[in-house]
């Protein structure tokens, strides 16, 4: 039985300004039509439907995530009081779904990603799942197979191959500098870290009562309370006391230094969307290389991406530019220094700026 968890607390502040704090941006249509969660739900549903899906979102986004996944259980929304990094999230979802589906294979997913392919993923996931189901302790992942050394991800480095497309994974590596994602590109070992995750829930929890202790040890009365009147209140006194760390740093990272990490490599047209520069590679370009999303006239102009709702924007001999126009606010930004709108989010926090975020 496969359960699917679906990751929605991010606050998506690298897609300022259109990705706002009530509205981030697995909320909004960014790259399609629907919302980046509703096409997430869409892809684990090849998995598990809805009823067997639940979606962990933050306080402010209830109604939001309510409204955009009608097919959801109630129940299946799990409202973080705060939000503790991804480590608390899985043990969370992890004791929700084996009080409900003891030994259930649980499959972790962003809210935020984009994938051209979802068959792909879906079948990787089930290979994935038919590895584990005579491993009581293992704990896997899925590894995009790397298009170009890209240095805002994080990496998983191969090891042995078992079965298919399942390998041991030797480890987990940070973002590397570009001459150390080149030799990963070249060695052919290296996956993209996806963020995506299958594990029994038995093996899972296992997992944090022997790596994460104090997180295990906290969460004692909220696992007590799954499915009981008392579950909100426990969320409210709990949750804020959990540590804040990630499940790669909680436990995979471990895991593979014990021998118990599998990974799988897939290729389903994935993107995580992190930066505005990420959806520029999203969007068909015209015949002089620029992207647009609204009205866009280009004189002399490369490599831009434009990304507006009301006005046209015209350019005339730039190159390698980001504009992204909403009611209240313009960006414009260097292609390269898209991680750098953090910057732009501090400076409106330091000046005060009220309606801005």
């Amino acid at each position: 039985m496969i359960y699917s968890v679906i990751m929605a607390g991010g606050k998506g502040t690298r897609f300022w300004p259109v990705s706002r704090e009530t509205r981030p941006k697995q909320f909004l249509p960014v790259v399609e039509r629907k919302t980046m969660i509703q096409a997430t739900l869409e892809r684990t549903s090849l998995l598990a439907p809805p009823e067997r899906t639940l979606v962990v979102i933050g306080a402010e986004h209830e109604s939001l995530a309510r409204e955009q996944l009608p097919t959801v259980p109630k129940e299946n929304i799990i409202v973080e009081p705060v939000g503790r990094n991804t480590a608390p999230c899985v043990a969370l979802a992890a004791s929700i779904i084996h009080k409900r589906h003891p030994g259930a294979i649980m499959a972790v997913f962003p809210a935020d990603h984009v994938m051209a392919h979802p068959e792909r993923l879906r079948d990787t996931a089930l290979a994935l799942a038919a590895a584990l189901e005579g491993e009581e302790d293992k704990l896997a992942t899925i590894g995009i197979s790397p298009a170009y050394p890209e240095t805002g991800y994080g990496y998983i480095h191969q090891g042995d191959k078992l079965e298919g497309a399942v390998h041991k994974a030797r480890g987990f590596t940070e973002k590397p500098d570009i001459d150390t994602a080149k030799k990963y590109l070249e060695s052919g070992d290296y996956l993209w870290n996806s963020g995506m995750f299958f594990w029994k829930t038995t093996a899972i929890l296992a997992a944090m009562e022997k790596y994460a202790k104090d997180l295990t040890t906290a969460m004692a009365p909220l696992e007590k309370a799954v499915d009981t009147p008392a579950f909100i209140e426990t969320m409210a006194s709990v949750y804020p006391t959990l540590p804040s760390i990630s499940i790669d740093y909680a436990i995979m990272e471990k895991a593979a230094a014990d021998g118990l990490a599998l990974v799988a490599a897939a290729d389903p047209g994935w993107s995580d969307v992190g930066s505005w520069r990420s959806l520029y590679d999203l969007i068909p370009p015209d015949t002089n290389g620029n992207r647009a999303h609204g009205q866009l006239i280009s004189v002399d102009s490369t490599g831009l991406l434009v990304h507006n709702s009301k006005r046209l924007v015209a350019a005339v001999g730039v190159r390698d530019l980001i504009v992204v126009e909403t009611d209240d606010a313009i960006l414009i930004l260097d292609k390269e220094k898209a991680q750098d709108v953090r910057q732009v989010i501090e400076e409106i926090k330091k000046r005060k700026v009220k309606g801005l975020l």
